[in-house]
């Protein structure tokens, strides 16, 4: 009976420190569709290109997906498609639909310690660090593991 317990206890734990969340909209497509279930996989400082599920500081009581593309200390600029990190070009896959952004135009410090900046995939209708600002540390509840179930 112990056991029983013990194990419905530790599936349990599992299941609240790593849950699952249904994809709603567009703004991960394509690697991320309309219904999807994606899961946290962990609960580490997120490094660039990482997908997090996130509150927004707009609207703390809701649950975005969105891809980090900037880190504390560092200063964002996409410029004709291509992202630049303290003014060196970084590949990102997704930076051809990016519209033009210096961060210098708009901040005149690097991204706060504790802070990220992040982008949907969906660059052209995402809702994202260019409309809500930077995002808390403490607003990321984890990061799930990359790639979609649905071809």
């Amino acid at each position: 009976m112990l056991c029983y317990f013990l194990f419905l206890g530790s599936f349990r734990m599992y299941y609240w420190l790593y849950p699952k969340y249904f994809v709603s909209g567009e703004s991960m497509n394509p690697t991320y569709w309309e219904q999807e279930i994606v899961q946290v996989k962990a609960h580490h400082k997120p490094e660039r290109f990482d997908v997090v599920v996130l509150h927004p500081p707009d609207a703390p009581t809701e649950l975005y997906l969105k891809r980090v593309i900037g880190l504390p200390g560092e200063r964002i600029d996409y410029q004709k498609g291509q992202l630049f990190v303290d003014g060196k070009f970084v590949a990102d896959q997704f930076a051809s639909t990016t519209e033009d952004f210096d961060w210098n135009s708009s901040n005149d410090q690097a991204i706060p310690k504790g802070y990220y900046f992040v982008l949907g995939d969906n660059r052209i209708i995402s809702k994202d660090s260019r409309v809500f600002g930077l995002v808390s540390e403490k607003q990321i509840l984890g990061i799930v593991q990359e790639g979609n179930t649905k071809k």
